[in-house]
């Protein structure tokens, strides 16, 4: 229990503002013995008692005690300082702070955010997995660039599994498929350990993956129905900078592929780790309040068309490039750049680890001045940086690959929520699993079209050149066709959903 007493000389009017219940941090009400306590907010135990003392030349000194213990589960050694502070201002006006929304957050967001934030770092790690190691385990089994991408394009299969299963979401909530999918896609990616070929590889990946993409898009749409209006994309930003974290996390171990010829193995046995932190996420994620509301009310799952061709499209022909730049950045470092698995490592680490700054303030960028400056403007840069990467080598690789990882990174948390956002709730994880599949498969495209064009013509960068058609139209899209849903609740662009409001249920 954390306590914070003031002992204050004030005057009557800001008496009376801090006499007043609070409707900035919680909502307070005043119960008979005196003391104030939350309506609704983000403590799980909270209590202020205050008293006034008239003093000469109009003065008041005023006592306040409060104690709370705030009800975030994983960041609370971060958060409890700053509330700290904000609990002993005096000018208690609604505000949006850095690290805090103007509206009132409830104690089953924080709990869903914290859960989602480790779900996220598992989900990072096992996303990456197959695209970092694939040129190592191609070298153990004497696979050449045609048949990397063609294994990298395979796996995608995976994904009609999580499609077909992503639908129950809909029908009996996000929590039960957030976990399932997480374990599944842990116990398959720990099955790649034992593969003997690239096929075998590509089969466990091919179910890992299905459910690793799944799983982020359940759990994007969990952030996107639990979080504040006005910050959707930095939740979302949250969650990608753990996603962020865990993708760092292969990078740490990585370098043991150069340790022997089947090393990088261990790579996909380290995951066992997560296992704790599965069993803490499975007791800690509640469900979505706009779920538990939309089945109360029987909210119909309707799906608008042009919304979901806009989407859809839009994944498809940005995947054509973005897929292959991601998954055989390793290729050309190790193959054309003669570079160790260790400096892959380091180049990995050094670009990417500020990116999780980048994406926490990208997102705050998104809630404030609006997803479609924010998302085209990181898209369109990134994509052109990260298509050069791949015709330059000393400083200019470190230059552009710097701008194209952290620019797209930025960008991930403003457009990522359309995906959920202009969707009902009771389609929102159906329509996740179809776009989710269309942008599969153009990954798969691009990645097969890339192979081919990388033999004939000798180079991965003129392979992927003619796909940067594909990123530069979504960003021209997002410009001028998008609508703004910066600060907006959901049912203003769904109004068959009920509205989300009153106390915590």
């Amino acid at each position: 229990m954390t306590v914070i007493e003031l002992d204050l000389v004030v005057d009557p009017e800001t008496a009376a503002k801090l006499q007043a219940p609070r409707a900035d941090l919680l909502q307070e009400r005043l119960h008979e013995d005196g003391a104030y306590r939350q309506e609704r907010g983000p403590f799980t135990s909270y209590e202020r008692v205050i008293s006034l003392e008239p003093l000469a030349a109009g003065s008041v000194r005023v006592r306040e005690r409060t104690d709370f213990r705030l009800g975030v589960p994983l960041w609370r050694p971060l958060i409890n300082p700053l509330m700290k502070r904000a609990i002993a201002e005096t000018d208690r006006e609604p505000k949006r702070r850095w690290w805090w929304p103007q509206q009132v957050l409830v104690v089953r967001s924080v709990r869903l955010l914290s859960a989602v934030s480790v779900l996220s770092i598992m989900a990072g790690y096992m996303g990456v997995l197959i695209g970092q190691t694939i040129t190592f385990a191609a070298l153990e089994f004497g696979n050449n660039d045609v048949a990397q991408t063609r294994t990298l394009a395979a796996i995608r299969v995976g994904i009609i599994l999580s499609v077909v299963a992503i639908r129950r979401a809909d029908r009996i909530g996000r929590r039960p498929l957030v976990i399932g999918f997480a374990a599944a896609s842990l116990i398959f990616t720990v099955l790649g350990a034992t593969a003997g070929s690239l096929v075998t590889l590509g089969a466990f990946q091919a179910i890992s993956r299905g459910f690793t993409t799944g799983l982020i898009t359940l759990l994007t749409l969990a952030v996107t129905e639990e979080v504040p209006a006005e910050v959707r994309a930095l939740g979302i930003s949250l969650m990608a900078m753990c996603a962020g974290l865990g993708a760092g996390m292969v990078l740490w171990i990585l370098p043991i592929a150069d340790s022997s010829l089947g090393a990088w193995r261990w790579v996909y046995v380290a995951p066992v780790l997560f296992i704790p932190g599965l069993v803490w996420a499975h007791r800690t994620l509640p469900e979505t309040r706009r779920y538990d509301k939309a089945v109360e009310y029987h909210a119909p799952g309707l799906i608008d068309r042009r919304r979901f061709l806009l989407i859809g499209g839009s994944a498809f022909i940005a995947a054509l490039f973005l897929s292959p730049a991601s998954q055989l950045m390793n290729e050309y470092l190790r193959d054309d750049l003669a570079w160790s698995a260790g400096q892959i490592s380091l180049f990995r680490l050094l670009t990417g680890t500020p990116a999780g700054l980048v994406i926490l303030g990208a997102g705050l960028l998104a809630d404030r001045v609006g997803r479609k400056p924010v998302g085209g403007t990181g898209l369109l840069i990134g994509a052109t940086a990260s298509a050069l990467v791949f015709f330059v080598s000393g400083g200019a690789l470190w230059i552009l690959g710097t701008i194209g990882f952290w620019l797209l990174a930025g960008a991930f948390p403003a457009l990522r929520g359309y995906q959920t956002e202009l969707f009902a709730t009771r389609a929102r994880a159906k329509v996740g699993g179809w776009i989710d599949l269309i942008s599969v498969s153009g990954s798969a495209v691009g990645l097969l079209a890339v192979g081919i064009l990388s033999e004939r013509w000798g180079s991965l960068g003129l392979a992927m050149a003619p796909f940067l058609a594909g990123p530069i139209i979504v960003a021209l899209l997002v410009f001028f066709v998008y609508p703004e849903t910066a600060g907006e609740e959901l049912e203003v662009f769904n109004p068959a959903d009920p509205e989300l409001a009153g106390p915590e249920p």
